[in-house]
């Protein structure tokens, strides 16, 4: 009897070497992020050197780059900022153009919300103050997988590649006087390339091609098209919307 009350005591004392399974779970949420940040990361290593370069090209100190990547955290922004302040614009118009460029975030916010509504709100504002074009990509495909949102799994990518970020547009003004022509480096393609790059993945995860394919190539025809009346973040904004009821349509029709 008394080995059995010790059997049964060991049974329900918990281990308190084990790690804690909540722990684990978020843990390996995080470091799945950081992993699946790796396309990410590669195509901000080329284009945060090139913004680098322009912006100390343009007069802008490196503490001042490094304190834009860190608040501002957009890259189309930070280009098209670089270029108003070089140009004297003032800052009212400079506030507003950055504003009409990154107004497609309300987009991404708006087709992420849905599966982030069971975080807590600090966690929600977290993931949004780092919520960008290429990290929403990556989202957007694990998510349509059907595979829960983690406030771990958010956390390691947007981290990662805004510490990415800030390092390699740092690291460019730092060389900017030495790096003279981005185009001969090809730096001016890392952006297409990242993001072609990421599309190849979201087909690669999907079931069926076609309706990913097609909406890309819509989306694309529009955006061209657009820019050549509209200015270029409003031809953007046509694009995702038309891409993404084309890719709706055709996905629910393969079904």
């Amino acid at each position: 009897m008394r080995d059995s009350r010790q059997a049964t005591n060991s049974t329900n004392t918990p281990d308190t070497d084990l790690p804690d399974a909540r722990q684990t779970t978020v843990g390996r949420g995080y470091a799945e992020g950081v992993k699946d940040a790796v396309p990410v990361i590669m195509g901000y290593l080329a284009i945060g050197l090139a913004f680098g370069v322009v912006a100390k090209t343009a007069g802008i100190t490196v503490p001042e780059v490094a304190v834009m990547s860190l608040i501002l955290y957009a890259g189309s922004a930070q280009f098209v900022t670089v270029g108003l302040i070089a140009a004297g614009v003032p800052a009212s118009a400079i506030i507003v153009t950055i504003f009409l460029v990154n107004v497609r975030h309300l987009l991404y916010s708006a087709a992420i919300s849905p599966h982030v509504r069971h975080l807590k709100l600090w966690q929600n504002a977290l993931i949004g103050a780092e919520l960008t074009d290429e990290t929403f990509a990556v989202a957007s495909s694990r998510l349509g997988q059907g595979v829960p949102a983690r406030a771990g799994w958010f956390l390691g990518i947007n981290n990662i590649s805004h510490a990415t970020w800030i390092v390699c547009t740092t690291a460019g003004a730092v060389l900017g006087s030495a790096i003279t022509d981005i185009r001969a480096l090809g730096f001016d393609f890392a952006l297409a390339a990242m993001f072609a790059a990421l599309l190849i993945l979201q087909i690669n995860n999907r079931p069926t091609w076609m309706p990913a394919v097609a909406a890309a190539a819509v989306g694309g025809g529009v955006a061209l098209c657009a820019s050549l009346v509209v200015p270029a973040s409003w031809a953007i904004i046509a694009a995702t919307l038309t891409a993404a009821t084309v890719g709706m349509v055709l996905e629910e029709r393969a079904v």
